[in-house]
């Protein structure tokens, strides 16, 4: 198993898990990497087993609050060692160090069907500094709310959104919170900014099917959730053109 993929699997069992914290503890373990260090001393525990040390180091604006779970975190990469009685590793200790973590040291995609509407909730409540989304129709006042939360905890949230009656009609008005943009795109024939997409962080890119409207939770819908911040910076820079086509 590649440090890679013991990394990937760890945090799919945070997520299969139910601590209460979990959502944090998957956010910060996002933005760690995991190494390996394999020694030439023996444990003295397992007959012709060396030492093995794993390291997660994570960005100092995250190791203490990430020590807090070192416990639990810990636990579980002790399960999920894997087992081998021949000349092999033996995990000898876990620890967390400071360091610089590159943006796209973990790589993920997840794809939903099902219970969409929390899913993006859950993205949303993990933000830390911004907020991108462009959507073809807004009209659903839980996700409304949610960047309103987000807001007021410093986060930059900005929206395109196309310059239709149903967005105008919404149960709010976007431009009374966040830097909003209503888009007219005009070719021979009439058409809508049919976009869904959410970028959050410049890390993690929410997109799919699924406008954000309440009718939208009734129909059959898809979302893929994607940690790669090459994917995001594709995406915020077709978020930047839909922007300023308001001034072009």
């Amino acid at each position: 198993m590649t440090e890679k993929e013991f990394h990937s699997l760890l945090l799919e069992m945070i997520k299969r898990d139910h601590h209460p914290q979990k959502t944090r503890i998957i956010d910060l373990l996002e933005r760690s990497s995991l190494s390996c260090d394999k020694t030439e001393k023996f444990t003295y525990r397992k007959w012709n087993h060396y030492k093995e040390y794993i390291y997660l180091t994570f960005e100092p604006s995250d190791l203490s609050e990430a020590l807090q779970f070192k416990d639990y975190i810990a636990k579980l990469i002790e399960k999920i060692y894997p087992v081998n009685d021949e000349y092999s590793y033996e995990l000898f200790g876990v620890e967390f160090k400071p360091g610089r973590v590159s943006g796209s040291e973990f790589t993920s995609q997840e794809i939903h069907f099902d219970d969409i509407q929390n899913q993006i909730l859950e993205e949303i409540r993990k933000s830390k500094y911004t907020i991108w989304i462009a959507m073809a129709w807004f009209t659903n006042k839980i996700l409304y709310d949610a960047l309103v939360e987000r807001k007021k905890h410093g986060v930059n949230v900005q929206i395109v959104l196309d310059d239709n009656d149903r967005n105008t009609n919404a149960p709010f008005r976007l431009e009374n919170e966040f830097e909003t943009y209503r888009v007219n795109i005009q070719s021979l024939y009439p058409n809508i900014m049919h976009d869904k997409f959410c970028i959050i962080d410049l890390a993690t890119v929410v997109h799919g099917t699924f406008n954000w409207t309440n009718a939208a939770n009734y129909n059959r819908e898809t979302i893929s959730i994607d940690k790669n911040s090459t994917t995001a910076r594709t995406f915020a820079d077709e978020f930047i053109k839909l922007k300023t086509r308001v001034y072009g």
